[in-house]
């Protein structure tokens, strides 16, 4: 068993985004992704993994192709890895974000 906390991840960055990986296992690995008021990831696809997204904290939102929608903390998403996640924040709080991809992404 490993424990990790998520006072241990990279903390927010005002001048850019925040992704890195939280938690590594041989079948999935778990990313954190911290943006800032106004930041936004770039558009990227995680093929082969399935990706599920929880919002921890903030209010982000998600561009799919049919539109804009909220994702606000408590909610969580699953993409196909060849779905285009577009992701930002939407506010002017901080917004943290959970990634857990199976199999690990990147490919290893």
């Amino acid at each position: 068993m490993e424990l990790v906390s998520l006072s241990e991840a990279p903390a927010h960055d005002p001048e850019r985004f925040v992704a890195a990986e939280l938690l590594e296992g041989a079948l999935t690995n778990v990313r954190i992704i911290r943006l800032g008021a106004g930041q936004a990831l770039p558009p990227h696809t995680h093929a082969p993994s399935e990706l599920m997204l929880y919002a921890v904290e903030g209010d982000a939102e998600l561009d799919t192709d049919d539109g804009t929608v909220p994702f606000p903390a408590g909610t969580l998403a699953r993409f196909d890895g060849e779905d285009e996640l577009r992701v930002s924040n939407a506010g002017d709080a901080p917004v943290t974000l959970l990634a857990f991809l199976a199999p690990p992404f990147p490919p290893r």
